[in-house]
């Protein structure tokens, strides 16, 4: 084996494909909800977030480092700028480095339904596991 292969295949062991789906129900018009997503890894490279609502209404996604008070937000997005369709939601292709700092395993994130009437979303993060 030549070492370009043996560096290949060291690579294929580190960055591993993860993915999480979580759906989120009954979030008011105007409110916000908390959406902590158990991972298997600290930390791991965010490559894709989709967010998909039930209804036609705007929403705003945040990417939080912890779950803590005063957590950092590391991305911000909502409908009207992402695809700039209600119904289509959230879809963005992104290289976001992430790592909870609470050192729980979890992804930490933050919905806003920025419509008036209630609805349910449909997450979607695509990502590799870093060491």
């Amino acid at each position: 084996m030549n070492r370009t292969w043996k560096l290949m295949e060291e690579m294929r062991k580190v960055l591993l494909p993860v993915s999480f789906a979580q759906r989120v129900e009954y979030v008011g018009g105007g409110a916000k909800a908390m959406i902590d997503i158990p991972m298997e890894h600290p930390r791991f490279m965010i490559k894709t977030i989709r967010v998909i609502p039930s209804r036609e209404t705007n929403v705003e996604l945040h990417v939080l480092n912890s779950a803590g008070p005063h957590p950092e937000v590391l991305y911000f997005n909502n409908a009207q700028y992402s695809t700039g369709n209600f119904m289509e939601g959230i879809y963005d292709m992104i290289d976001l480095p992430y790592e909870d700092v609470d050192g729980t395993s979890t992804l930490h994130l933050s919905l806003k339904n920025l419509g008036t009437d209630v609805a349910n979303f449909d997450i979607e993060v695509v990502g590799l596991t870093t060491r």
